[in-house]
């Protein structure tokens, strides 16, 4: 009996020393909110970033559907989004292969440290390849960023996107067989 009272004893002290009085309020760390804005593609998907990247479309990119670089001048590192031709094997090789998620699709996510470290995310749908490319120079900044985008990304129906490069027709919204008298 006597331990079990010393036991109870014990047990409401620990509790009583760490409630906090209101003169010792502990202050909350609160993470600064970063601005969100939304990139639309014509390639056919979109995705939120940090307002104060820099944003390069490289209209310039006659091979690429979309390459979309994102930097940010106080953060070494950068993000590209790409959308390419699906090649003929998956092309991330090496490095630290995770499943995930891309637009709601089945995607992989890879980490590689040479000749950079970048972590990559990517999937293959409609013979394209979409993939969020992140060089990690500073790690905790564009691991951030590289997360708000992956997981904001969506595809979209947007039927403005361009033809498939090397001539193909767009897909059609009726049967080649049907016949318009």
């Amino acid at each position: 009996m006597v331990l079990a009272v010393v036991g109870i004893g014990l047990y409401f002290f620990q509790k009583k020393s760490s409630v906090i009085t209101p003169g010792e309020a502990i202050a909350p760390t609160l993470t600064p909110k970063v601005e969100l804005t939304t990139w639309n593609d014509p390639a056919g998907f979109s995705f939120q970033y940090p307002k104060n990247l820099s944003v390069n479309k490289h209209e310039e990119d006659n091979e690429n559907y979309a390459h979309v670089e994102l930097t940010n001048n106080e953060h070494p590192g950068k993000i590209i989004v790409w959308v390419k031709d699906a090649p003929a094997k998956w092309p991330f090789e090496g490095g630290t292969t995770l499943d995930t998620t891309l637009g709601g699709l089945a995607a992989k996510k890879i980490l590689t440290t040479a000749p950079v470290k970048m972590l990559t995310t990517g999937v293959i749908t409609d013979n394209l390849l979409f993939s969020v490319e992140a060089t990690l120079t500073d790690s905790e900044y564009w691991n951030g960023v590289h997360d708000t985008i992956t997981s904001s990304f969506a595809f979209t129906d947007d039927t403005s996107a361009p033809a498939a490069v090397g001539g193909a027709a767009p897909a059609s919204d009726f049967d080649e067989e049907e016949v318009v008298e």
